[in-house]
């Protein structure tokens, strides 16, 4: 009995470095458009650490793109926005299987919330009479969510999927222009490695 809640302390204190993939769909509000419905997909690079015996403090940068292929004067165009992502995230994992010992658990129900800033890099828009681009165009925040499971393979690895939502609560403003991501929803999977 002593040795297992020594293990499972042991666990607990390590620090953990995540890779988090996402694909899935969302919206922009753009001034003088209407909303437009688009593809994202995107990646995390995290450093988590515990908070307690419960709760996880996790942080890092990620590249997020949304791809959408508006009509502009009755012809078909593609916009694609390329955003440098920075995520404070806090997570917890609760046991599905309650009745196994704490160092024998395996799988998690993983939930999380969070906060983030986008900066978005570059923005292309790409028609019949020829391509432009446009970069820095400003930050912004909004709220993150996720849903999902986490499996642990070793002390050392462990692998999740999952769904992620996010919504930013600001517009980015730059020269008379406002825009922002909303009801952004995608599918996640993650591995994680413990130090």
């Amino acid at each position: 009995m002593h040795f297992s809640a020594n293990h499972s302390r042991k666990k607990e204190s390590k620090f953990e470095f995540t890779v988090n993939t996402k694909l899935g769909f969302a919206k922009l509000k753009q001034t003088g458009n209407v909303p437009l419905n688009g593809n994202v997909n995107g990646a995390d690079v995290l450093f988590t650490l515990p908070l307690g015996s419960k709760w996880n403090l996790a942080s890092g940068i990620g590249y997020l793109e949304y791809d959408a292929n508006p009509s502009i004067a009755g012809n078909t165009a593609s916009i694609k926005n390329s955003y440098l992502h920075i995520p404070v995230q806090f997570s917890s994992d609760f046991a599905i299987f309650n009745n196994e010992k704490p160092e024998n658990q395996k799988i998690f129900f993983t939930v999380g919330l969070g906060v983030y800033a986008n900066s978005l890099l570059k923005q292309e828009l790409e028609t019949v009479t020829g391509n432009s681009s446009v970069k820095n165009q400003g930050w912004n925040f909004g709220f993150s969510s996720q849903i999902g499971a986490k499996f642990i393979l070793t002390d050392a690895l462990n692998i999740g999927i999952g769904f992620e939502g996010q919504s930013d609560f600001t517009k980015m403003k730059k020269d008379g222009n406002e825009q922002k991501l909303e009801n952004l929803n995608a599918v996640y999977f993650k591995m994680g490695f413990k130090f």
